[in-house]
């Protein structure tokens, strides 16, 4: 199925009558890409508490009562804590984006040295870097239920585990996904290491760049070991040797270099926004009147689309 038909099926004015969506930038940005329909949600009217913030400072906090509640956030607070989160989703889905629209142009050449290296490029004649994108948009849609679940010991059907990889897949599949983006699920749950060969590396093109993109860009692109660095101090991968993901990313990176020439990695890492990340970026920051440049101060100089 094309991706075209994938999207056409998502029911995006229900979604935005179900969630109260009233931002005409959001409105906008969801009838453009449809996947994001996954990332609204339900918030509570009125604070449920008050937490330390950032540099020690108190703040009020919202939890999420159905849906992600990961986009359309109306509340100011609300937006600002949850922005790390979409910033990470957005870095990731941009080096994914670039890393597929490359390999989808790999010459005959290319190819069949990614072939010699252990990888099946018969990826590559159906690789559509806007999918990956789609996809990744809303890999980390669970994210915030699981988070409300470790901090607030919230349970019940908005918080049902605390893993956000088996509540972003109860999500897709509860909002009638594409079966395409529920299997790509194993990107997130790294059941996809089943895969790999003895010489390190994951087959699947597509596995490839949906990891690499992600442990490539934490809240700015960065290196694999600066990545896992930060992954091992935080103990978000626990079901995993850490050790094994990045042997996998470190042997990708190489053969990138080696196939594609060693600036590929740094152009990945150096490549402006894309206007759709800018368009998404825009529509998240004004749901909660608020300015992109003000919630993703990193990423301002490329705030406008020109």
């Amino acid at each position: 199925m094309k991706r075209a038909e994938m999207l056409r099926v998502i029911p995006v004015d229900e979604f935005i009558t179900k969630y109260e969506v009233t931002n005409p930038d959001v409105v906008e940005i969801l009838h453009d890409y449809p996947v994001l329909v996954n990332l609204l949600g339900k918030v509570s009217s009125q604070p449920c508490g008050v937490e330390m913030g950032q540099a020690g400072k108190k703040r009020p906090y919202w939890v999420v009562e159905e849906g992600s509640g990961m986009f359309g956030l109306s509340e100011p607070e609300d937006a600002l804590k949850w922005k790390g989160i979409f910033n990470h989703i957005l870095g990731s889905a941009r080096h994914v984006y670039y890393l597929a629209t490359k390999l989808a142009h790999a010459s005959p050449s290319q190819k069949e040295a990614l072939r010699v290296l252990g990888y099946d490029v018969s990826d590559l004649s159906s690789l559509d870097p806007d999918l990956l994108r789609d996809h990744k948009l809303i890999d980390h849609a669970g994210r915030r239920q699981s988070d409300e679940f470790h901090w607030y010991g919230l349970r019940g059907s908005a918080h049902p585990s605390s893993n956000s990889e088996q509540n972003t897949v109860s999500l897709l599949q509860k909002n009638g996904m594409n079966s395409y983006f529920v299997d790509l699920m194993r990107e997130e749950d790294h059941t996809y290491l089943t895969d790999v060969g003895k010489n390190g590396r994951i087959p699947s093109i597509v596995y490839n760049i949906l990891t690499y993109g992600d442990w490539t860009y934490g809240q700015c692109p960065m290196e694999l070991s600066e990545r896992f660095k930060d992954l091992r101090k935080s103990k978000r991968i626990t079901t995993v040797s850490p050790d094994k993901l990045e042997r996998i990313g470190t042997n990708f990176e190489s053969d990138l270099k080696e196939v594609f020439g060693g600036q590929i990695i740094d152009d990945m890492k150096h490549a402006k926004p894309y206007d759709w990340e800018i368009q998404i970026r825009n529509a998240y920051a004004s749901s909660a009147s608020l300015k992109a440049e003000d919630v993703f101060p990193s990423e301002s100089i490329s705030m406008d689309i020109v």
